[in-house]
């Protein structure tokens, strides 16, 4: 699992949209300009994946500015870790003060748990006896203890 902070989605979201839409921009920032009526001052609220479609960022760009959707950085996450699981948040803390940018996280995971049947695990611990790995052996064993159970 891969937790990235703001600053690193920024930089992956320029590096990918200049590989992706051959786009540059001289400067990249997030917004709270979403389509939503402005909130309270004391207002605490979060975006996720399931806001796909929300505006979230500005594309600064030297001739116009373009926003960036919620999906579009998801995309420039996975096309940067392809296999990868990701689970985009943004916190917006308007008790801060309105021009405040929002804490952006990123956990990127990936689903690498095997699936071993009973013969590929007695055949991995054979392997690990000959091999004398005492560790390897005793997970391979207990894998296949729960197996059987």
């Amino acid at each position: 699992m891969i937790t990235l902070d703001t600053s690193e989605i920024i930089e992956i979201t320029r590096k990918q949209m200049g590989k992706v839409m051959n786009l540059y921009p001289v400067e990249l920032k997030f917004t709270d300009d979403f389509g939503r009526e402005r909130p309270a001052a004391d207002h605490k609220f979060s975006l996720t994946n399931q806001h796909y479609s929300a505006k979230v960022m500005d594309c600064i760009l030297e001739n116009e500015v373009r926003p960036v959707l919620m999906c579009e950085i998801i995309y420039f996450l996975k096309c940067e870790y392809i296999d990868g699981i990701i689970d985009l948040r943004l916190d917006y803390d308007f008790r801060k003060g309105f021009e405040q940018n929002p804490l952006a996280t990123a956990v990127v995971s990936f689903d690498d748990d095997v699936k071993l049947e009973r013969e590929e695990l007695a055949d991995l611990i054979d392997l690990a006896l000959q091999m004398n790995d005492k560790g390897w052996f005793e997970e391979l064993s207990q894998k296949y203890m729960e197996l059987q159970a």
